[in-house]
């Protein structure tokens, strides 16, 4: 007999706890939030499974994502595309059916930002910069699970953060048109703050206003990775092998540092551009404008900078 792991569960087995979603839209509420905590220390896989043409918000693949979870839309995987089927334990390929590999349109979808910092100003200052940037307005609300309940207030935002230290803190941040989450640890003993939102739609916002979101991003930003990813309208995932199709990269003070400011030049880009001076030189990267695949580019800037 399998022990009980979280009332949320549908199915538990030693290797999977899986919860059922009969749901257009799945986000991440309470129940799902702990049901991945519940399977995490309990060393177990968590599957939710929902109809074939539901969508997760960006939140819940973040959850899925970081948990090493899957996501069972009817009976495919609903990020990869392949098959599968239940061995009694938990939902695995079916090799013996082919996949469904619907092609990506390039440039289309929800525009996706990712940036990382370390040492912050103050805790949500890298999500208000990138917010900002794709809705000209500061975040609307933040909580643990969807929907946010939270105004958005980077005093009490630091101070959830202080009362689950040193244990790392993830919530879920809400503006006009963009979800995502903020991921707040230390490692080595320094606090990084990693932010990842999705939306608006690609196209929506200007370069001009990506170049901002770079500019503002480089004094103490580690990472900036701009992207589309044509699988996510409104921020909702539908079933499917798309992937990110990265646009930019910003790589921060730090980095540049390390390895000088003449090899930031050499980086394998289309366009190079270097911001701010001295030793808050940051660099910042675009791939648009030259024949080499985007994914190959970052591949490259990434092994150029070590950071791979």
């Amino acid at each position: 007999m399998v022990e009980p792991v979280t009332p949320a569960a549908d199915r538990v087995t030693r290797e999977a706890v899986v919860v059922e979603q009969h749901r257009a839209v799945v986000p991440a509420t309470t129940w799902l939030v702990d049901a991945a905590k519940a399977a995490a220390r309990a060393g177990r896989a968590l599957q939710v499974r929902t109809p074939a043409d539901s969508r997760l918000t960006f939140p819940l693949e973040l959850l899925l994502r970081d948990g090493l979870g899957d996501w069972v839309a009817g009976d495919h995987d609903g990020f990869r595309g392949f098959p599968l089927a239940w061995n009694g334990l938990r939902f695995v390929r079916d090799d013996g059916r082919t996949p469904e590999r619907p092609a990506p349109a390039p440039g289309s979808g929800d525009l996706e930002v990712r940036i990382v910092t370390a040492d912050p100003p103050r805790v949500g200052a890298s999500a208000e910069t990138a917010m900002r940037a794709l809705t000209s307005g500061p975040p609307r609300g933040w909580g643990v699970a969807e929907p946010v309940t939270q105004p958005w207030s980077t005093d009490d935002l630091a101070g959830h953060v202080r009362q689950r230290e040193p244990r790392p803190v993830n919530v879920v941040v809400a503006g006009d048109g963009v979800i995502g989450r903020l991921r707040v640890s230390r490692v080595d003993g320094v606090v990084v703050e990693d932010v990842e939102l999705s939306g608006p739609a690609a196209g929506v916002v200007t370069r001009a206003g990506i170049e901002a979101l770079a500019a503002a991003s480089a004094p103490t930003a580690r990472l900036v990775v701009v992207g589309a990813h044509p699988g996510r309208r409104s921020g909702l995932r539908s079933p499917g092998v798309a992937t990110a199709l990265p646009y930019g990269v910003l790589f921060g003070p730090e980095l540049v540092a390390k390895n000088g400011v003449a090899h930031a030049h050499r980086a394998p880009a289309a366009r190079v551009k270097l911001l701010g001076s001295g030793r808050h030189t940051a660099v910042w990267c675009r791939f648009d404008g030259d024949p080499a695949p985007a994914y190959e580019q970052f591949a490259g800037l990434l092994h150029h900078f070590g950071a791979d």
